[in-house]
């Protein structure tokens, strides 16, 4: 039995998503641990999360805390799902790079870029407390900017640090569709950094089927697949991934957006908590599910099982490089095919980059690289230097503008 889970970041109103799929799998856990600031946030979601436990009869018990080294203490799985900021940060990643010329995102460029300013100081010092308490533990990231706070830690602290996300899963079922076979069977060559995710190859019976399926979406309509990509460089990008090769466009959709996706987030946050108030609520609402939060059930949960797992599972994780993409700095954190089981996590070699991504990629570690060092020092000149290099971020004069806004609007103090 799983004794304890933790999340980090708990009062998210999508964490009951998490409790119906870990019901609805019948994980083996004795208790789930919701760490979040104190307030009424946080016992409105731990409350409600019992309520759904109660009614399924589940073995399990949901408890509030807003103390780290207590919340995480005994813990195997410590699940990081912290927004530092909340929404209205999320609004301010996406809503002020295209004033400045760049596109708006929370993973990705300049958005990337003042989240991680944000958001790795709160991480580094909560790494601390678990290390003093608990270093032994899973501690599995899904806080963005995924590859960046992914690298600091793995850099930085001796945590046993994995970071994953549902895209590369979500590509893989799509193909698995197109070629109408089960996922489970195909072998997936993947190469990326988090966000910026290619298939190369796709095997069946350890045959590659990757003509056949280019060939197949040639007459294909499915949403998600960026068919001028796929045209250009026969292999697959994430979705994401097309955000760099179509910049401008983007970036034009993004000035004329009426709404931008974390404002509709915001909203509905406040109206879910809203409908939580009601002890007698014990199903999750539509307005919850309408977020679509399939990273619990399709991503977290699968992660945990082949974790207690003693036959190995392949999942696509970001994790330490240590020589799986040869191109880039052993300490950099990549998204790479990773064997998972009972025993640990072993990511898995795959070879060189293709010419073509080599440059962006290159630049786009070393920006990481940077703007942790910048957090670390705090240090003004390496932030400028991350935010220049950034394949994001058109100029040095951009860079610095940003910069400084950002500096007044987050209250970050560089020398």
């Amino acid at each position: 039995m799983i004794e304890r889970i933790t999340i980090l970041g708990g009062s998210s109103v999508y964490i009951p998503e998490l409790i119906l799929s870990v019901i609805s799998r019948n994980l083996n856990v004795k208790e789930i641990v919701l760490l979040g600031q104190e307030g009424r946030k946080l016992q409105l979601v731990a409350n409600f999360c019992q309520r759904l436990i109660n009614k399924s009869g589940f073995p399990a018990t949901v408890k509030a805390s807003t103390d780290v080294q207590e919340a995480v203490s005994g813990a195997k799985y410590i699940l990081n799902h912290i927004r530092v900021g909340g929404m209205q940060a999320r609004m301010r990643d996406e809503m002020l790079p295209p004033k400045f010329g760049m596109i708006g995102d929370e993973n990705l460029g300049a958005g990337g870029f003042s989240n991680a300013m944000r958001t790795l100081p709160v991480i580094f010092d909560i790494a601390e407390k678990i290390e003093a308490v608990n270093p032994d533990a899973h501690f599995i990231n899904l806080t963005n900017p995924m590859g960046i706070v992914v690298e600091g830690l793995i850099n930085h602290t001796n945590l046993n640090v994995v970071g994953v996300s549902d895209l590369p899963g979500t590509y893989m079922r799509k193909i698995a569709r197109v070629l109408q076979e089960n996922v489970d069977d195909l072998k997936f060559d993947y190469v990326g950094l988090n966000n910026l995710g290619w298939i190369q190859d796709v095997k069946l019976d350890k045959r590659s089927c990757m003509s056949r399926l280019l060939e197949m979406l040639e007459s294909h309509s499915e949403d998600g697949f960026d068919y001028e990509l796929i045209d250009l460089f026969r292999m697959i990008p994430t979705r994401n991934t097309g955000m760099y090769f179509h910049r401008s466009e983007v970036l034009r959709k993004q000035k004329a957006c009426s709404r931008f996706r974390a404002e509709i987030l915001h909203e509905a946050e406040k109206r879910i908590l809203k409908l939580y108030e009601d002890d007698h609520l014990n199903e999750v609402p539509d307005l919850t599910r309408q977020r679509n939060a399939i990273w619990y059930e399709e991503t977290i949960l699968p992660l945990i099982e082949a974790l207690e797992d003693e036959k190995e599972n392949t999942i696509i994780l970001c994790a330490r490089n240590n020589g799986c993409i040869r191109d880039l700095p052993d300490n950099s954190s990549v998204e790479v095919p990773a064997k998972v089981s009972k025993r640990g996590i072993e990511a898995q070699k795959v070879g060189s980059l293709p010419r073509f991504l080599k440059g962006v990629f290159l630049a786009a570690k070393e920006s990481d690289r940077l703007t942790v060092e910048a957090v670390r020092h705090r240090s003004r000149e390496y932030a400028l230097q991350a935010l220049t290099i950034n394949p994001f971020v058109p100029s040095l004069e951009t860079a610095v503008t940003y910069l400084d806004r950002i500096i007044k609007d987050e209250h970050i103090e560089l020398h």
